[in-house]
């Protein structure tokens, strides 16, 4: 009587589709949180990929255990018998068909269950291509971001860091915010759980306005903004979600430490050196934010001076300061 093509998470569904259903069909599948083991006995039946699960595998389980919310959500939609499908199954979620029998149609039979295991291989095809296609959209994405030199940390619609711009990797330290686990964490509990509700309010709702959270660190104040990615409905959940930006006003900005370290043919980190420098910090505040002591910052001062062909610091900012202008305008 229906198909379905769910995909299905640890912590929710993030995809889920019915053919001929009714308009609120997903969010009541969502409001009794059937993609639960214990709620829904499909989920519950699910085997190794491509084995198939029948009305016989329903019965075992719903034996043991009935969930009333999800029987009377099965049976408004007509749809308590069945087959299924696992067609992949990773580490955060698994796809899965299905044949969804009403009480007119009755069990389903051998040959049914056949043509169902014969179609599984082309619709796992199908959502490879999707897949490859949100994820060259996602690349797209973090490649422009990149080329505008944007502090940004793209997630996925389970809350995953997708993808980290070099920009970002450069405000991410140790007293604020981590990836860890391939989430994006921040250091202080009370925080992180503020961080962690925002995201949660960006995946749940597309339309949500941009939430601000300040931090603060060694480096100065750092900015970190939630929001949003307007998503289709038929996207499947790879491309980019959710997009996290972060901003120092005050400390280390995204590119000014690259084109220094270009422009004066110095290191990485000999650049950000002159760069904070250049944004007026003295020798102990460039130490401290970079976490090592003030003779080794005076030390790599003098191996920046020589390269620089400069003799004093004031000489060195002066330079600094001209080439970052130059790159701002």
């Amino acid at each position: 009587m229906r198909a379905q093509l769910v995909a299905i998470g640890e912590h929710h569904t993030f995809f889920n589709r019915v053919t001929d259903t009714w308009e609120g069909y997903t969010a009541e599948f969502e409001a009794i949180e059937g993609h639960r083991p214990e709620v829904n006995y499909r989920v519950a039946a699910s085997r190794a990929p491509y084995e198939i699960v029948w009305e016989k595998h329903y019965d075992e389980v719903r034996a043991v255990s009935t969930n009333e919310a999800y029987m009377e959500h099965v049976r408004r939609l007509d749809a308590e018998h069945g087959a299924q499908i696992v067609l992949d199954s990773g580490p955060s979620a698994f796809f899965g068909l299905a044949a969804l029998h009403g009480a007119s149609d009755g069990r389903t039979t051998e040959a049914q269950r056949a043509a169902l295991s014969g179609a599984a291989p082309h619709v796992m095809a199908a959502i490879r291509l999707q897949s490859a296609i949100e994820h060259q959209g996602a690349e797209l994405l973090l490649g422009s971001l990149d080329a505008l030199r944007t502090a940004a940390i793209l997630l996925d619609v389970v809350g995953r860091v997708r993808s980290v711009t070099g920009a970002a990797e450069r405000l991410l330290a140790p007293d604020t915010l981590q990836v860890r686990g391939g989430a994006l964490r921040a250091v202080r509990p009370d925080l992180d759980r503020v961080l962690q509700m925002r995201i949660g309010v960006a995946l749940a709702n597309r339309q949500a306005m941009p939430s601000e959270l300040w931090m603060q660190s060694v480096r100065g104040p750092l900015l970190v903004e939630v929001c949003p990615l307007p998503r289709q409905d038929w996207n499947f959940g790879f491309a980019p979600s959710v997009i996290i930006t972060l901003k120092a006003p005050l400390g280390l900005t995204s590119d000014q430490g690259g084109r220094l370290s270009a422009a004066l043919e110095l290191t990485r980190a000999e650049g950000e050196i002159v760069a904070l420098l250049a944004q007026g910090h003295s020798r102990q505040e460039v130490a401290r934010m970079r976490g090592v002591s003030a003779q080794t910052v005076s030390s790599q001062l003098r191996t920046i001076f020589q390269k620089a062909g400069v003799n004093r610091e004031a000489e060195l900012v002066s330079i600094a300061r001209a080439v970052i202008e130059m790159g701002s305008r």
